[in-house]
């Protein structure tokens, strides 16, 4: 008889263990949430698209993303998967795609990160232009897309690798900042 309570309670005492260690178990792979409170939010999106017009009312850039989050207390907007479309003043179009993105203050500055990349075709040429990087910030303003990370620029066969880079999108003006490597296909 003692046997038997014995074994109950062991048993008992073996389930509320397992319960009890599944819980922290659970409560431990549960990643923190990386989120703002809900109540620092401004607006939100999902699948949103953003268009900039000029003086003129032609789009400057129209910019896509997959989640736009608007943080008022630091003045600043969240893009996640970007997808932006320039036009430069010959008509050439140039695009921009980005895992992450920040508007920050005024909107004149975009911060894009992850796998970003800019093509388009340079003017006077038809040769395509690639240029990628894991950073790079975009000046809505001047249309200019800077970065002092490595960066690799493809163009015409020609692949050339430094670390910094400012290329004007408007004039098609690259100039590369240090570290410069290149490589050059027949």
């Amino acid at each position: 008889m003692i046997f038997r309570i014995l074994a109950t309670v062991a048993l008992l005492v073996l389930i509320a263990g397992s319960l009890l260690l599944g819980r922290q178990t659970r409560d431990a792979e549960t990643p923190a949430q990386t989120k703002r409170p809900a109540e620092e939010l401004g607006y939100g999106a999902r699948d949103a698209q953003l268009i900039e017009t000029g003086t003129d009312g032609r789009p400057r850039y129209t910019l896509n993303a997959k989640l736009i989050e608007q943080h008022p207390k630091d003045d600043s907007v969240q893009l996640n998967v970007v997808h932006m479309i320039v036009d430069d003043i010959d008509g050439n179009r140039w695009t921009i795609d980005a895992q992450r993105g920040d508007i920050l203050h005024s909107g004149d500055n975009i911060d894009l990160s992850g796998d970003v990349h800019v093509s388009g075709v340079l003017p006077g040429t038809d040769q395509p232009a690639d240029i990628s990087s894991d950073r790079l910030s975009f000046d809505t303003r001047t249309d200019v897309v800077s970065t002092q990370d490595p960066v690799t620029f493809v163009w015409a066969s020609r692949q050339i690798h430094s670390v910094g880079i400012v290329a004007s999108l408007k004039d098609s003006h690259v100039r590369l900042e240090s570290g410069v490597h290149a490589i050059f296909h027949p």
